[in-house]
């Protein structure tokens, strides 16, 4: 700026020198006048004309001028009462992990994406580092505030959480968003069609089709004719149910009863109300073209995880049962969640 505002005053100097120059020249008694008077015009002239055109933030230039206004910072989004009353109690007890997360919360639903984020990682940091599920929501501002989080911080936590727990929605949708930020088409589309697999609602099932479509991939449904769905019922054993946590997420998951590896289908519902009638067909398989039909056992289990997580772990309640082609018109099938993982 110091370098254009020197050129600017000696371009204008040798604008004034231009003009008053010959008027000296002239033998006439008004001409020392004119002189004077465009030494002082042209001046004035260059400083209305930049006032007047140009965008850059004068401090001289009041709100009156006719040229582009200049950008008036943002106003302060005016805080909620629910927002007012956490931040109170925050003052109180600093150290509250959980009235962090809530304000996090508070401030992703008024879409303050960058408070937000910064909310959780308090929340985080005064929980010791965090469940999933905190880890992954500032994971979620952290993008929504800058996309280019996707590569850095908020890519590593999506990464972590679906090393750990293949089946986590948000990862798994995050995580499709992740790999396409990487080029990795591949992963992306497996990462999404894993998340079809989890019956997602409606109107999310739409927008991932849509993405997988961008991709190339075509999700239209099995025929009818190598559509295999088996009815069932989830209910817990009601001794075990101080085992379960508020919140539990009931898995239903399908196994090829003589193989490792993958499962066939997975079914996730988040804190169900048992009994529950499920089922479970080729829509929920978890790989294009590897589903329910022409097993000739499918072990499912149906599992309350504790920590929301589709890996088992000790204490989580599970029940299974083995299905048999010749079952198929055995009615549903009953599942009983009466052991628990060691």
């Amino acid at each position: 700026m110091i370098a254009f505002l020197a050129i600017a005053v000696l371009m204008t100097l040798l604008a004034i020198a231009v003009v008053i120059v010959p008027l000296f020249r002239e033998d006439t008694d008004r001409s020392p006048i004119a002189a004077i008077a465009s030494a002082l015009t042209i001046p004035a002239a260059v400083v209305l004309l930049y006032a007047v055109t140009s965008n850059y933030p004068w401090p001289w230039i009041g709100t009156g001028t006719t040229g582009p206004a200049v950008q008036a910072p943002s106003v302060p989004v005016a805080d909620t009462a629910d927002i007012a009353a956490l931040k109170a109690a925050i003052a109180e007890a600093p150290q509250d992990a959980s009235l962090w997360s809530r304000l996090a919360d508070e401030y992703l639903a008024q879409e303050r994406f960058s408070e937000a984020r910064e909310a959780y990682r308090e929340a985080i940091s005064r929980s010791g580092g965090g469940d999933d599920a905190l880890r992954l929501a500032l994971a979620e501002a952290s993008i929504l505030t800058d996309r280019n989080a996707l590569l850095g911080e908020a890519g590593q936590i999506i990464d972590d959480v679906l090393y750990r727990d293949p089946f986590n929605p948000k990862a798994l949708w995050y995580g499709g968003m992740v790999a396409i930020g990487r080029g990795d088409t591949e992963t992306a589309k497996s990462h999404w069609l894993k998340l079809l697999g989890l019956s997602p609602p409606p109107r999310i099932r739409q927008i991932i089709e849509a993405q997988l479509a961008q991709l190339g991939v075509q999700t239209s449904p099995a025929s009818p004719d190598s559509d295999l769905s088996i009815p069932v019922r989830v209910s817990l054993e009601p001794g075990l149910s101080k085992r379960v946590k508020p919140g539990a997420t009931l898995f239903l998951i399908a196994r090829a009863a003589d193989a490792a590896g993958p499962p066939l289908a997975v079914i996730r519902r988040d804190t169900p109300t048992l009994p529950l009638d499920l089922e479970i067909s080729d829509a929920d398989s978890m790989v294009a073209g590897r589903g329910l039909a022409g097993q000739t056992e499918i072990k499912l289990v149906a599992r309350l995880a504790n920590n929301g997580e589709a890996l088992a772990a000790t204490g989580d309640v599970f029940g299974e049962v083995t299905w048999r082609p010749d079952a198929d018109k055995a009615g549903r099938l009953e599942i009983l969640m009466n052991q628990v993982s060691p």
